[in-house]
């Protein structure tokens, strides 16, 4: 698995994504540190991704698997989100865990000042929960910062 700070990218109306390259590459390291302090343990990818789906950085096995991941984490929060105000429990979620017989994905938004995003693991049975959940913060937080 690498590390790969997103390069310039476009959508499909040809816009670019408002994501500039020094906070891409502030990304990539900090979900560097994040796959490093778990010791590479069951985290099968991380991704952060804008709230509309391109990937700012990711650690993944594949740049499609990072790509693919970007786009369904940013639909989940987007629901996420939803069913919060729907159901009248709040105005925006803290976390999602999706889980699976082998595996977990757990998103989390980050609520940076100039540009939102999303964070979104997909984790084997190895990984412990707690710990990638612990991390997951650390690393929305250092995003917020950056």
């Amino acid at each position: 698995m690498t590390v790969n700070p997103a390069e310039k990218k476009t959508s499909s109306s040809g816009k670019r994504r408002p994501v500039n390259k020094e906070l891409c590459a502030k990304a990539g390291y900090i979900l560097g540190l994040f796959v490093e302090k778990l010791g590479g343990i069951g985290v099968k990818s991380a991704v952060i991704a804008t709230t509309d789906g391109f990937d700012v950085a990711s650690v993944a096995m594949s740049e499609e698997e990072g790509a693919k991941l970007s786009a369904l984490s940013s639909s989940i929060s987007a629901i996420g989100d939803m069913a919060i105000k729907e159901i009248g429990i709040g105005v925006s979620h803290q976390s999602i865990t999706i889980e699976s017989e082998s595996g977990y994905i757990f998103i989390m938004d980050i609520r940076h000042p100039n540009c939102p995003m999303v964070l979104s693991i997909a984790a084997s049975k190895d990984a412990v929960l707690g710990k990638l959940i612990y991390y997951a913060r650390q690393v929305v937080a250092k995003m917020i910062e950056a």
